[in-house]
């Protein structure tokens, strides 16, 4: 007997087996997309799932002061030059200086020749002096007693004037000692020397009017007078008591030979 497949019967198998299909390719396809259970559970896998991914920004702001810090020492050194040998020649590097100008200073007139082993000038002499005695006002029973020096190079006066006002005067004026100055009186050419001389005390109304004074220069071991003198004019109406009559040192200057 004959099977016969009728139409429809047709239609029912080629459905079934277009279904049985379908299955077993959805199958496959969840096999493959499921990863192994060796796979999931390695170690690789799971630290890469565990660890987090690093910030970016960290990274940066870690990383700048290094480079910053490259980039300053690559500045400061020339390229391909080690560090180290940079710094031995900054150091060896000598430091110029330019040269100051020369002081100048005004020179200084020659000394004149001193007396051997004094080291100070030779002794004035009367020859190489000029004197005058001019009034003062104050103090008062005054006069000042200049000499300058006329001559061509320097000299020392020592102690005090000597002075004799008349030939009956029996005693060299007395010196006023406070008056001595710390250092002998040199006289340089064109320059002058000063003492003051006291005709009388302020409360004495004794003495006569003396015309003229005349002036010895004391040695310099005060042995006595050196030769030669000054015969020298004194102020009109000079009234001269000498037994109150006073000279001061030689001075340097005015104010120091009035003062007394």
């Amino acid at each position: 007997m004959t099977n016969h497949i009728t139409p429809t019967a047709k239609t029912l198998l080629a459905a079934a087996l277009a279904a049985s299909a379908l299955l077993g390719l959805s199958a496959c396809g969840s096999d493959t997309s499921k990863p192994s259970a060796a796979a999931a559970g390695s170690p690789t896998a799971n630290q890469s799932q565990q660890s987090p991914a690093p910030n970016a920004a960290t990274t940066a702001t870690t990383q700048a002061p290094d480079v910053a810090q490259a980039s300053t020492q690559a500045q400061g050194q020339p390229q391909g030059q080690p560090q180290n040998q940079t710094q031995t020649q900054a150091l060896a590097t000598p430091v110029t200086k330019k040269p100051s100008a020369p002081k100048t200073s005004t020179p200084k007139p020659p000394r004149p020749s001193t007396t051997a082993g004094s080291g100070l000038a030779a002794a004035c002499t009367t020859d190489q002096l000029k004197g005058t005695v001019s009034a003062l006002v104050r103090p008062i029973n005054h006069v000042l007693l200049t000499v300058t020096n006329t001559g061509g190079a320097a000299c020392s006066v020592y102690y005090y004037p000597d002075l004799r006002f008349d030939a009956d005067q029996q005693a060299v004026t007395q010196p006023v000692e406070d008056s001595k100055p710390q250092a002998v009186v040199t006289i340089d050419p064109g320059q002058s020397a000063y003492a003051s001389i006291g005709t009388s005390a302020a409360d004495s109304s004794a003495g006569k009017v003396e015309p003229q004074v005349e002036v010895f220069l004391e040695s310099r071991d005060q042995s006595g007078s050196l030769p030669g003198s000054l015969k020298l004019s004194l102020p009109n109406d000079t009234v001269v008591d000498q037994n109150s009559a006073f000279v001061t040192y030689w001075q340097y200057d005015m104010q120091s030979a009035i003062a007394w």
